[in-house]
């Protein structure tokens, strides 16, 4: 008998498998096979990445599992679907190619259910992602843990050279196939703690500094390199080696928190994974060391939107409120307090070191966003000059980016929804079931605690328009204004024109609030005086405050007849309450 359970799972397996191969061949299809439809070979993948996204939504949110004897190499489980939607996303945005054949290999390395035919497939894509010689040889050691029991005692220090391995590999690529290896190996590391369990104290160490030292590997890159997909990469290094210390936390030690490291797992592989694909597709590029931080006819370099798109990407990862690794830093503090409250002395002066370490990479981690975003702002230095016109469709190449920040947003705003998709990726103490009242917050299965990012949204955006509003109807700026400087002969000098003009001193503009959101948003050669919805905004609030200021004016010159007036009126308001 075939069960409901058993079609739908061959249903979308078979859909999985059909839409894997498409994208496989038609990745290394030269465009003579193609003929005519080579010009739409990027749309036709972007369907196929779709359509793999959509099946393991469908399937992760059934909590589709298990196998089907017709096929019993490959199946599908927790960890698999979870990662099949972001690999949908890398895959569609590293389209054709042999780097595009890699993404397809990962995709069926999630699917293997044999570690050796695991190890195969992913052995084989990381090899397509090498640049160099070494990383050939060295990268497919990387998924050896997946070959052995992982009751050995050799599977922790194996770990180790994963996470090292995989570490160097997502540190030397140069735009959106750098989250390959990162997945690989969150999805194996996280596979394999979840059957080790508790570790020794010595192992926990290992992978600890394993993790960190990949982080710091990273930050150092992003601090040094010297162009912005180097930069990117090392941002994204630092995101897996963090991901790695995570994931030990959470699985590999028996500290009171772990739910909350376990949360802060899956908060951080959503919405900042999602903002780093969208980084390194827009820093991406083949730069020469002595080239410009930008490569030459970079999307930040030549569109204005590319810069706002940098900017949101950055604020998505940079951990501050309310947005992507906010969520992820809040986690990890509240894991870190209950960790740090209920362990013995040494546990916890071991858990405030490790978090202490954390907090001086994410301020690592923010410098390295913050070089991003200075050289995207300056344009007068990296602006290249062309003879040629820009293709035509070039802004086109933005949408990737764009679809995936909008994917980052919404996970960001709905946690509550991402974590019930997620809540199998790595084994917990208890599933998180979807509910619609915990939609918006992120919120843990042993505690009441619950954070909320829309409510942070709200607060920002009101905290930005009372600073808006102060600014422009009161005057008052949050910056001194600079004066100009000059000669003290100047100041008791004559007044010099030069043919009826007078030349006024120079006097330097003030750095308002309101020019740097303008920059910011790239809307610094608009005026909103002329919208007609500020014009007249603008009117009513100027006869609002005319309004104002007469009542004022005449209650303070009525102002004893009003105070009679609300005394009477208080007594005769008592004299009714009592009965």
């Amino acid at each position: 008998m075939v069960g409901a359970g058993s079609i739908l799972t061959s249903f979308l397996l078979c859909g999985l498998f059909v839409l894997f191969v498409g994208a496989g061949v038609l990745a290394l299809l030269p465009d003579r096979a193609l003929r005519q439809a080579a010009y739409w070979r990027a749309e036709m993948l972007a369907a196929l990445w779709g359509g793999i996204g959509v099946l393991a939504i469908v399937g992760a949110a059934l909590r589709v599992e298990g196998g089907v004897s017709w096929c019993p190499v490959f199946g599908l489980d927790g960890p698999a679907l979870p990662m099949l939607v972001l690999l949908a996303f890398t895959g569609g945005m590293i389209s054709q190619g042999r780097r595009g054949m890699a993404c397809m290999l990962t995709g069926l390395a999630f699917l293997a259910l044999s570690p050796l035919v695991f190890g195969l497939l992913a052995g084989t894509a990381l090899v397509m992602l090498a640049d160099r010689g070494r990383q050939g040889v060295c990268l497919p050691v990387a998924v050896i843990p997946a070959c052995i029991p992982a009751d050995s005692p050799l599977s922790p220090l194996l770990l180790c050279l994963m996470v090292l391995l995989l570490g160097w590999g997502v540190s030397s690529q140069k735009g959106p196939e750098a989250m390959l290896p990162a997945g690989i190996g969150l999805f194996l590391f996280g596979r394999l703690l979840a059957e080790v369990g508790i570790l020794a104290p010595v192992q926990q160490t290992l992978l600890l500094l394993s993790g960190g030292a990949v982080a710091l590997g990273g930050c150092v890159q992003a601090l040094r390199a010297p162009y912005a997909a180097r930069v990117a990469s090392g941002l994204a290094s630092a995101g897996f080696g963090a991901l790695v210390v995570l994931l030990t936390l959470a699985l590999g030690t028996s500290l009171e928190g772990m739910e909350q490291f376990r949360t802060a797992t899956l908060l951080g592989a959503g919405a900042p994974f999602l903002a780093m694909l969208a980084l390194l597709w827009l820093c991406r590029g083949e730069t020469a060391l002595d080239g410009p931080f930008f490569s030459p006819r970079s999307l930040v370099t030549e569109l204005p939107a590319g810069r706002v798109l940098v900017g949101v990407a950055v604020l998505m990862l940079s951990g501050l409120p309310p947005l992507g690794g906010f969520s992820v830093l809040w986690c990890l503090l509240t894991a870190g307090e209950l960790a740090a409250v209920s362990a013995q002395p040494v546990q916890a002066l071991c858990t405030i070191m490790v978090l202490v370490g954390a907090s001086v990479l994410m301020v690592l981690g923010l410098l390295g966003l913050l070089r991003v975003t200075l050289a995207a702002l300056e344009r007068q230095k990296m602006q290249v000059m062309q003879a040629d016109a820009m293709p035509e469709g070039y802004g086109l190449l933005l949408l990737p980016a764009g679809l995936a920040l909008a994917a980052a947003a919404v996970v960001g705003v709905l946690p509550g929804g991402w974590l019930a998709l997620m809540d199998h990726l790595f084994v917990g103490t208890a599933p998180r079931d979807f509910s619609w009242r915990t939609l918006l917050s992120v919120w843990f299965v042993d505690t009441s605690i619950s954070f909320t990012p829309l409510f942070c949204v709200l607060a920002l955006l009101v905290c930005v328009a009372a600073a808006v509003a102060v600014e422009r109807v009161l005057g008052l700026y949050p910056f001194r204004h600079p004066q100009a400087v000059r000669a003290e002969w100047q100041e008791a000098g004559p007044v010099v024109a030069h043919g009826g003009a007078v030349m006024a001193a120079p006097k330097a503009d003030p750095v308002l609030l309101w020019t740097m959101l303008l920059v910011f948003l790239g809307m610094e050669k608009q005026k909103p005086a002329s919208w007609p919805v500020v014009e007249k905004t603008a009117a009513g609030g100027r006869y609002i405050r005319s309004v104002l200021f007469r009542t004022v004016a005449w209650c303070e010159a009525q102002g004893m007849v009003l105070i009679l007036l609300f005394l009477g009126a208080g007594l005769v308001w008592g004299l009714f309450a009592n009965k």
